[in-house]
């Protein structure tokens, strides 16, 4: 008992003081995942150089911010001017300061982060009991996630960027890139094993459960809604409705200071248009929304607003499909199809399909909300992402074509052979 009390001691001691894990288990797996290679260093000094002069710029837009503002509350004029500044001037300096600094203080609050995840960063995951844990350390900045067991599906290496990510229902999300290919693989082969899950990322069939960005809803008369998340969508629209307070607060300054000086009528009216349509889409995002209404063999798609619904259209079934970007990043589509107009719709207004969402790299998430619209509304649902087979076969038929062209297809179709073998580590 003794030695298995210094034991979970011991264990506790490795992990952060505010993150110590306390439950009734013992550790069957735990991983530790740490920067690997030499050349982080090079990109961390170029990070590091970065931020220097990000922290110059962002010193001096701070700088010019305040003493705009110090200027036009005391009516001084600012260091080395001899008169103080015109308020069309200054709001619209002012203005362009502000979206400058948002954008360049967002860029470096991105950089510290893949600064810290070069040089000071480990991931521990821990297989305990009923739950997975992740604790996740970036600088002095410490995060736990707690996944539980039997809601996990799979756990896998993503093959576009070698993330090891986790199915968690419908979710998917990134247990570590840190530490080597090799090491994040192992670490999903002993995890699958352990939790008793297919190996290599295979599923038999994605749930039909729904993402965390949607949920479900009901109408004023009980009828089912599929709509985005409220939450977050409510989130969005406070940010919205800030940027719009601080438009319109300069907007009216300038109001009233255009009632004295006529040439400032200009600027007035752009910035007027600007207003409007930010307190429209502000609008919009608190009361507005589209969604679609669940029927047996349809789904409805309407636009509501303050309490008033219009019907748009119908589909009586939904198609999932892939593209490439500029980037050759797996795009996956949702969409609605078989469309139909309503009775109100006006002729010739009916799209071909809708799209419902966009996935990047992975189609468990869309797969999942497919497959759940399509049991509730018994509707169809076609999943026409080619197979690992397919996509082989394809890429023999056009090699095929491309050695049949001549001497210098053949050497094509040979340097892409080689470049295929290399990735693959062949």
């Amino acid at each position: 008992m003794e030695a298995d009390a210094n034991d979970r001691a011991a264990h506790a001691e490795r992990w952060p003081s505010r993150m110590v894990i306390k439950t009734k288990y013992w550790a069957t797996e735990e991983f530790i995942f740490r920067p690997r290679g030499a050349g982080r260093f090079r990109s961390a000094a170029f990070l590091l150089l970065w931020l220097c002069f990000w922290a110059a710029g962002e010193a001096l837009a701070l700088f010019l911010i305040g003493e705009g503002i110090w200027t036009l509350v005391t009516g001084r004029p600012a260091a080395g001017a001899d008169e103080p500044q015109r308020l069309a001037l200054a709001l619209g300096v002012g203005a362009f300061l502000l979206v400058w600094l948002a954008i360049w203080t967002v860029g470096g609050v991105v950089a510290i982060q893949e600064l810290f995840g070069l040089v000071w960063a480990e991931d521990r995951l821990v297989l305990e009991g009923d739950s997975l844990w992740r604790v996740r350390r970036r600088g002095p900045f410490v995060s736990t996630r707690v996944f539980a067991r039997k809601d996990i599906r799979r756990v896998f290496v993503q093959p576009a960027n070698k993330a090891l990510m986790v199915q968690w229902m419908s979710n998917l999300m990134e247990l570590t890139d840190l530490g080597t290919f090799a090491e994040r693989n192992e670490a999903g082969r002993r995890l699958c094993a352990a939790m008793e899950l297919p190996e290599g990322g295979a599923t038999a069939e994605p749930a039909a459960e729904l993402p965390k960005d949607w949920q479900e809803a009901a109408g004023a008369r009980g009828e089912r809604l599929l709509v985005p998340n409220l939450k977050t969508r409510r989130q969005q629209a406070v940010v919205v409705a800030i940027i719009t307070g601080v438009v319109w607060t300069g907007l009216v300054l300038l109001v009233y200071k255009s009632l004295r000086e006529a040439n400032l009528w200009a600027v007035t009216l752009m910035l007027t248009v600007l207003g409007v349509w930010l307190a429209r889409q502000t609008l919009w995002m608190l009361l507005g929304r589209k969604e679609w209404r669940i029927e047996h063999g349809r789904l409805v798609y309407q636009r509501r607003f303050a309490g008033e619904v219009t019907e748009l259209c119908e589909a009586r079934a939904l198609e999932l499909t892939e593209s490439r970007d500029s980037d050759n990043d797996e795009w996956y589509h949702l969409h609605a199809i078989e469309l139909a107009p309503v009775s109100l719709a006006r002729p010739g207004k009916t799209p071909d399909k809708i799209r419902i969402a966009d996935s990047i790299r992975d189609p468990t998430e869309l797969c999942s909300l497919a497959r759940w619209l399509s049991r509730q509304a018994d509707i169809p649902f076609y999943d026409r992402i080619p197979t690992e087979a397919e996509k082989q076969a394809e890429i023999a038929r056009l090699m095929t074509q491309i050695a049949g062209a001549g001497k210098f297809g053949r050497f094509v179709a040979r340097l892409i052979a080689r470049t295929a073998r290399y990735k693959r580590g062949g």
